[in-house]
Formats: structure tokens, C-alpha cells, sequence
């Protein structure tokens, strides 16, 4: 008797693994044709109409995004400054600040915070190679002076 069931549960097993042969192919229709058919564009068509409604904090976002594009300094470039001095307490860069304006009152000199700590950043020079003119004098005051490149000010032309 189990013999019979067990060769029963084959053979009806057998035939529904059979029917489902073609199961990954893609019925044929027959309105369908082998060749594509190039898509025909209608000119002549009405104009449609688009209506956006959308939250009016995005375009105070979309301001502010892109407030650094010009600050009140005006527009920067790409250009090179060099960082001097970096210290996590703001008092003592903004002495370090002070002593480099003290020696070097024609460069401008900035105060900025790249966590965690402040930098002082002096200059506006459209080369490397004027940077690096400033910072061998430096090395002599500011012995960590290094070149970055930087957005700065437009240079004063004389």
C-alpha cells in the first residue's frame, strides 16, 4: 500500500513539475510583432499645465543655502591662506591673532572654528607661491604655519 501512494505522489508530482516548463517565458501574443514600433509624436497636442504647490519654508531654506555664496566681504575665489595658530581656546587665538596684526599690519588675519578647535587664518593670495613667501618669514614667529587652499577676499590690485 505504500508503495502505491509513494509511486502516486511521483507520478502526480512528476506531472505538475512537467506543466510548469514554460513558467520563465513570456507569453506570446500575437499582437504583438517582433519588430518595434517607432513611437509617433503628436505636435499638435494641447499644452498642458503644471501647477506646483509647495511649502514656502523651501525657498528660505534655498536662501540661506546659499547665503555663502557672497558675504559681505564680497565674492571669493579660490586662493591660498595660511594657518598659523590652532588652539581649542578662543582667548588664546585671539591673542595669537593680535600678535600677527601687531608685526604684520598690512595682512588681514581671520578667527574660525573647525571643531574642536580655533585657527587663525592670514591672507589673501591667489598663488602658492606668494603664501609660501609669507610663511618663511613666519616660520620664525609662528613655527606650525602651513599653506591651505582657502575661499578668500579679491585681492587689493595697486
Amino acid at each position: 500500500m505504500k508503495r502505491i501512494l509513494f509511486i502516486s505522489a511521483i507520478l502526480i508530482g512528476s506531472h505538475f513539475a512537467n506543466a510548469q516548463d514554460g513558467w520563465l517565458k513570456f507569453p506570446v501574443n500575437k499582437s504583438d510583432s517582433t519588430k518595434a514600433q517607432p513611437v509617433k509624436l503628436d505636435y499638435s497636442a494641447k499644452k498642458g499645465k503644471v501647477t506646483l504647490h509647495q511649502d514656502a519654508r523651501l525657498e528660505k531654506l534655498n536662501d540661506f543655502v546659499r547665503s555663502g555664496e557672497e558675504s559681505v566681504e564680497g565674492v571669493k575665489i579660490d586662493g591660498y591662506r595660511i594657518v598659523i595658530f590652532f588652539d581649542q581656546d578662543k582667548s588664546v587665538v585671539s591673542q595669537q591673532r593680535a600678535n600677527f596684526l601687531a608685526r604684520y599690519s598690512d595682512h588681514s588675519a581671520y578667527v574660525d572654528y573647525m571643531a574642536p578647535n580655533y585657527r587663525v587664518r592670514v591672507g589673501n593670495f591667489r598663488t602658492r607661491l606668494d603664501a609660501e613667501a609669507l610663511k618663511a618669514d613666519l616660520l620664525v614667529y609662528f613655527p606650525t604655519a602651513v599653506v591651505v587652499e582657502d575661499k578668500i577676499q579679491l585681492p587689493n590690485i595697486p
